[in-house]
């Protein structure tokens, strides 16, 4: 697990990530002995690309650092918070809530949530110089591991490590920070997904110019602006009142006719006025153009016929063909009236065709159309005109009644606007009525411009990550959205375990409200807390409703040095196990984490499968062993289940390597594995160890 890791960690170069989706797609381009045939590969995509020397790219100091820790496999461990997770309102949930470093959760999540995630909403440090950021690295890298890793001098090396070691707040720390998320953060994304980046000025620049590299430059959306409605008066020389959010999309295909864009619309209610005539209820919608007196059908082609409607009499005589001429000297017409003016003076007016003024914006009701429609027009007398609008039937229940006049609620979607206002004040107040206190959470994030971004995303069953959880005011949102319009998205939140200190008097009341709440004073647990009380409010508000209010948490841990001492000492060929092994990290983490690592997510469970007493775990594929009491009875009750079991066919068998030193056990079970596989079943039965 860990030790396999940290083996693998050893053969990876920043470019290690890049090479591996190189050999999926051009396998051709390597060779024998693994190393990049850069003429080759230029060959293979010559007739698509022009490949040249000079090119557009952003440079910074640890970029090839950054990817470094991109490419290399964290080796943490995922600790699940049992007592937690089994409440009954966590038990079945599918929200995630993840507290370690980002970059951590984010490599853990890959393994199982690569192109899953629908909607990405992070917001970064700023690099405000006042917001707290300092790069910390944990990663003990040499000056001489660094130069041959990422075959740079001895001078570059030492600056990069004097970021990462000594901590700064420089634009290529932030750079450095960002870079390797993102890049993660990009291949979660589903191939419709988007990203949201809230920033500010400080780096908005830097970002813009890193998020076009990662995402390509083509798959950016827009930014909008958000207005934060601060009256605050921040700047000598211009009061600050907006932050930016960047858009971008996840990009999967290079062929132009099936490239998948994202769609961004804003569904929003609308009430509108219901007439009532007879026993008949309709609505007016989209206005239709009269264009005055009708216009001249000679400058207006392509509308092709003018309606002649009669005020007074509310009659519609036939509906003309665009030659007027030859259409008044037919004999069926002739009778009627003699030619246009005729009409005119009649008190008839010129009607053009109606216009659907929705995401289209074509013309829809062409000649034919209309004749079968005409009942659906309606016009009424204004003051400097007629108005005249499309009739649309609406069930009478649907209506409700308001100062003698009916209304009723319609759903239109608009695409999203570019300048947002929503009260920073307001996100702080809706976070102090939530917690209880006040002071504990500097500047959360508004819970309706989260809510507004997820709506742009015209389905209501997806996944959303934030990787900086802070508040955890996305989760909430989330939750909150589900209950108005019934959706199933769930939420997937990480946040660091940042130490607060009571000391601290921007952490004070952080502080003094986990430890009142029994809670681990880290910045962590002040969301933690966040979502049972606002999952809390949403129940007791919407009783009726199935939501998923509940979630589950994870812990992400580095092994500590005693541990790590025993994994680098432990001898596979010892006759006793040093069961003190299992003991430091625990049958659950052991569990969650390989799972999680063959697929399966945080939110799988494990069947427990009793093997003569002995407790396998079985989920889909594969059969986990993780306690070393395993017999030969174990084997023989194995051996039964796949006999007498039709459902029972994990083609996995994997062995904690720590619980099983007896080279004839392991030598057991691969014996009885072979003698299945060889059976009349024909089972493929894969088995492998983990350290």
């Amino acid at each position: 697990m860990v030790k396999d890791i940290q083996d693998q960690n050893e053969q990876i170069t920043p470019n290690s990530k890049q090479l591996t989706a190189l050999k999926e797609l051009f396998p051709a381009c390597f060779k024998k002995d693994g190393s990049f045939d850069l003429e080759r590969f230029k060959s293979e995509i010559t007739d698509q690309t022009q490949v040249v020397q000079e090119g557009y790219e952003l440079k910074f100091l640890g970029k090839s650092y950054a990817k470094l820790l991109a490419s290399t496999d964290t080796t943490t461990v995922i600790q699940p918070n049992t007592v937690h997770n089994e409440l009954p309102e966590n038990k079945e949930s599918q929200n995630i809530y993840i507290s370690g470093d980002n970059l951590d959760g984010l490599k853990h999540l890959l393994k199982s949530y690569n192109g899953k995630i629908k909607c990405i909403y992070i917001d970064p440090p700023y690099n405000t110089g006042s917001d707290g950021f300092v790069y910390q690295d944990k990663f003990n890298y040499t000056s001489d591991s660094l130069q041959a890793k990422l075959s740079i001098s001895e001078d570059e090396a030492d600056r990069i490590l004097d970021l990462t070691k000594r901590g700064s707040a420089s634009h290529s720390a932030w750079l450095m920070f960002m870079y390797s998320r993102l890049v993660l953060a990009r291949d979660l994304l589903t191939p419709d997904g988007v990203i949201f980046i809230s920033i500010d000025d400080n780096e908005q620049a830097n970002l813009k110019l890193l998020c076009d590299e990662v995402f390509g430059e083509e798959n950016f959306i827009g930014q909008m602006i958000h207005n934060k409605l601060n009256s605050k008066n921040d700047s000598l020389n211009i009061q600050k009142n907006h932050e930016f959010i960047s858009c971008y999309q996840k990009k999967i295909c290079f062929n132009k006719a099936n490239e998948i864009k994202a769609s961004l619309e804003h569904k929003v209610i609308v009430k509108k006025r219901v007439f009532k005539e007879g026993s008949e209820f309709y609505i007016l919608n989209d206005s239709i153009t009269t264009r005055g007196d009708g216009g001249t059908l000679e400058s207006r082609k392509n509308l092709g016929y003018t309606i002649y409607f009669n005020p007074v009499t509310k009659d519609f005589l036939p509906v003309q063909d665009y030659d007027l001429d030859l259409a008044l000297t037919s004999n069926e017409e002739k009778e009627v009236y003699t030619d246009d003016d005729t009409l005119i003076r009649d008190g008839y007016i010129k009607i053009r065709p109606p216009r659907v003024r929705g995401k289209l914006g074509v013309w829809t009701w062409e000649l034919d159309n209309f004749k079968l429609r005409k009942k659906e027009i309606v016009i009424r007398k204004k003051k400097d005109g007629y108005l005249v609008k499309k009739r649309t039937f609406i069930d009478p229940k649907n209506t409700y009644l308001d100062n003698e006049k009916f209304y009723v609620d319609v759903e239109m979607v608009k695409n999203s606007r570019s300048i947002l206002e929503y009260s920073t004040n307001e996100g702080t107040k809706e976070f102090s009525r939530i917690i209880g206190s006040k002071g504990v959470f500097s500047n959360p994030k508004n819970l309706n411009l989260l809510k507004y971004l997820i709506s742009l995303i015209p389905e209501n069953d997806f996944k959303i990550l934030d990787f900086f959880s802070g508040s955890a005011s996305s989760a909430h949102a989330v939750m909150q959205l589900n209950s108005d319009d019934d959706g199933t998205r769930r939420f997937i939140a990480v946040q660091l375990q940042e130490e607060l200190s009571k000391k601290n008097p921007s952490q004070k009341a952080a502080y003094e409200f986990l430890e009142k709440n029994n809670l681990t004073t880290t910045l962590d647990y002040v969301g933690y807390e966040r979502i049972k009380r606002a999952a809390a409010k949403i129940k007791a508000e919407h009783p009726e409703k199935a939501i998923d209010l509940g979630f589950k948490h994870f812990i992400l841990q580095e092994p500590n040095s005693n541990t790590l001492d025993k994994l680098e000492k432990f001898d596979p060929n010892a006759l006793i196990a040093d069961k003190s092994i299992l003991d430091d990290f625990g049958k659950p983490t052991i569990l969650t984490t390989w799972m999680n690592a063959d697929g399966y997510g945080l939110s799988a469970k494990p069947v427990i499968i009793d093997l003569a007493g002995y407790q396998a775990y079985y989920y889909q594929k594969h059969l986990y062993l993780i306690e070393g009491d395993f017999t030969l009875k174990s084997m023989e009750a194995l051996l039964g289940y796949y006999d007498a079991q039709a459902d029972f066919n994990p083609e996995n068998m994997v062995l904690f390597g720590y619980s099983f030193p007896d080279w004839s056990i392991n030598e057991m079970i691969e014996k009885n594995l072979k003698i299945l596989n060889d059976g009349e079943k024909n089972l493929k039965i894969n088995y492998s160890v983990r350290y």
